[in-house]
Parts: C-alpha cells; sequence; structure tokens
C-alpha cells in the first residue's frame, strides 16, 4: 500500500473503528499528519515572529512578555495559521484515532489500547518524575502495539487485510 492511497483509505474510513488496517496504511496516514502539522507548525511560528517583529518595531520592551501577552495574544487566535491548524487538527484527530483502534484490532487486540498515552498523559501531567516515567512507558508499549503484525488469517475484528490466512504449523 502507497502513501496516497493509505491518506484516502483513511479518510474514507474517517469514523470506522470497526476492522483492521494494515501497518502500512496506518504510518502512511501518520506520516501524513506529521507533515501537515510541521508545515502548519512553521506557519504558526512565522506568524508568531511577525507579530513579535511588530510588537518590538512599535516601541515594546523585549524584557515585558507580560506586556507582549496582553496586547498580543488575543490577535494570535484570530491568524490564519492558527485557524488552519485548529481546522486540520479537529479534521484528522477522528480518523487518526479510528486508524490506530484498527491497527490495534489488525494484531488482535482491542481497541481500548489507544487509551494508554492518553492515560500516561494523565499520571506525566502530576509532576512526579517517577509518575513521568510511567507516561513515558505507557506511550512506548502503545508504539510497540501498533509496529506488530497482523495476525494471521480472521480474527474477531474481520480478515486478514494483507490476504494472509492462518495455517497449521508444519512439522519436519
Amino acid at each position: 500500500m502507497g502513501f496516497i492511497e493509505a491518506v484516502k483509505i483513511c479518510f474514507s474510513k474517517y469514523a470506522t473503528f470497526q476492522g483492521r488496517a494494515r501497518r502500512s496504511e496506518y504510518w502512511y496516514f501518520y506520516l501524513f499528519i506529521a507533515l501537515i502539522s510541521l508545515i502548519l507548525g512553521l506557519w504558526m511560528c512565522f506568524s508568531i515572529y511577525e507579530l513579535a517583529m511588530n510588537y518590538y518595531d512599535s516601541g515594546g520592551d523585549p524584557g515585558d512578555m507580560e506586556a507582549f501577552k496582553k496586547k498580543f495574544m488575543p490577535l494570535l487566535l484570530t491568524r490564519p495559521a492558527v485557524i488552519v491548524y485548529l481546522i486540520i487538527y479537529l479534521a484528522t484527530l477522528l480518523p487518526s484515532i479510528a486508524a490506530q483502534v484498527r491497527r490495534l484490532h489488525d494484531s488482535s487486540r482491542t481497541g481500548w489500547w489507544a487509551l494508554l498515552p492518553w492515560i500516561g498523559s494523565i499520571f506525566g501531567a502530576f509532576g512526579n518524575p517517577l509518575l513521568m516515567l510511567v507516561s513515558v512507558a505507557f506511550t512506548l508499549w502503545f508504539y510497540v502495539l501498533l509496529c506488530l503484525d497482523s495476525s494471521p488469517g480472521t480474527n474477531k475484528y474481520g480478515p486478514n487485510p494483507k490476504g494472509i490466512e492462518a495455517t497449521a504449523p508444519t512439522e519436519i
């Protein structure tokens, strides 16, 4: 499966949490979202830089971040870069979660494993170093699960998207 085909499939299965997804389908879609986020993130950085330069050019004190925030933070939410980023984020959130769930189904795991990084984030938010380590471990384990190969044959989530059926082990 190629990059464009994977993106098309993930958007065509916008909120489909049933079935299975191959590794290539999930990871190409993940790459697509990462590239779009990088481009939009750079656009937002330049937008913030432009606001900062306008502030300094108008006589603003470079050391007074509170005055900068007070004057320009309301303007930041009206910047086209921020608006487009929020729209793209919201447009890709549901299909990315659906692709994660289908990817987990492909290795015979329930989609509830997709909550692992969210749970880890809750632990990490407390600021305790041990809980932050738990957060990192949860997230790493989640990505390991996304990298596992398909379960051969049909599982309870559907047929193998690779078309590989389960075979009995052969004896030598």
